[in-house]
């Protein structure tokens, strides 16, 4: 009796141990994390270190986070998912685009024109949608941690300053690897490339392609600044971003370890939309500084490139869902 009870003692010692997510060493464990961006930059500025201090002091010091900034895991974000869902790393963070495998209603997130600002984004990825979404991914082997917001999406190259829909006729457009963006801008009359941000660089560069569009972070922090001419701000798309977490590695933990987590990632989102929302300025200014030329597009223009592509909508409805439409609208505060 009383070596069954010394034992049940061992067991649950090491069930509280384990809760802590320490090793039996009492060593902390140690998360891997790999980032495309910049340390302290970008469109995340210190989102990670947000996360890894909040980690740290929810779980009193048992979990740890090791970054891997700029791309020196892989400049290709959908190879950071792969990984985080094989388990060579523990968390990614990468566009939705590159999860449409896991999470097919996050199509939602390439149409264009669909988010009136960050607060409807926060409104809607922090509410009912995240967590369908968060469901779509389960059985795919990542648990998806939170959204964050690189910013707006606009149309930048090397021919001339696009002030209407006629000067975008004709150019040659790297796009977002998803069918949703090679449509929309074939109805703008327009010629998309698919291919990763990693390549566009080079691609600008050699002619490959005339054009790209993204938000003004990440003109600054991919480095296109130094190989483009023109920035036509017409925001057609949102850049949504995700960060997910190995699901194996996240169920090794005990319940209480997995709610800091998932905690320290709200903590680390909120900051992150904060972040983004100062900085469209800052980015703006940093462009124009290397002697970019940036327009806004006129209000009459936008609305001739909203009815040229509004059709996208009503094309993906099926794919996307109907009920997936409807929360994104239900959380706009033009409803």
């Amino acid at each position: 009796m009383k070596k069954l009870t010394i034992y049940l003692l061992l067991v649950v010692f090491l069930i509280v141990l384990f809760s802590f997510g320490v090793y039996a060493s009492g060593e902390p464990v140690t998360l891997i994390i790999g980032v495309t961006q910049p340390k302290g930059g970008g469109f995340q500025g210190d989102m990670v270190q947000v996360f890894a201090d909040e980690l740290e002091r929810l779980t009193d010091g048992a979990l740890k986070v090791k970054a891997h900034y700029g791309g020196s895991l892989s400049s290709n974000e959908r190879e950071l998912a792969e990984m985080a869902q094989a388990g060579a790393i523990d968390i990614s963070i990468g566009a939705t685009t590159y999860m449409l495998g896991w999470a097919p209603s996050a199509k939602v997130f390439d149409l264009p024109f669909m988010f009136d600002d960050v607060d409807h984004f926060k409104r809607t990825t922090q509410g009912e949608l995240g967590e369908y979404l968060s469901e779509q991914m389960l059985d795919d082997g990542v648990v998806l941690l939170g959204f964050l917001l690189p910013g707006f999406r606009s149309i930048f190259n090397n021919k001339r300053p696009i002030k209407t829909v006629e000067d975008m006729r004709g150019l040659k457009i790297r796009c977002m690897e998803s069918p949703v963006y090679v449509d929309l801008f074939k109805l703008l009359g327009m010629l998309p490339t698919p291919m990763p941000s990693s390549e566009l660089f080079s691609a600008l560069q050699t002619g490959v392609v005339d054009a790209g569009e993204n938000d003004p972070a990440s003109v600054v922090s991919w480095g296109w600044i130094d190989v483009i001419k023109y920035y036509s701000l017409d925001r057609h798309t949102l850049s949504a971003n995700v960060m997910v977490m190995n699901k194996a590695k996240f169920d090794s933990f005990s319940t209480d370890i997995q709610k800091a987590i998932k905690a320290a990632a709200l903590s680390s989102m909120n900051y992150q939309l904060d972040y983004i929302a100062k900085a469209w300025d800052t980015s703006i200014e940093m462009i124009e500084a290397k002697g970019v030329q940036v327009n806004e597009l006129p209000a009459e223009e936008i609305a001739k490139i909203r009815e040229i592509v509004s059709p996208i909508i009503d094309q993906y409805r099926d794919e996307i869902g109907s009920n997936v439409l409807d929360m994104v609208r239900d959380a706009s505060k033009y409803k």
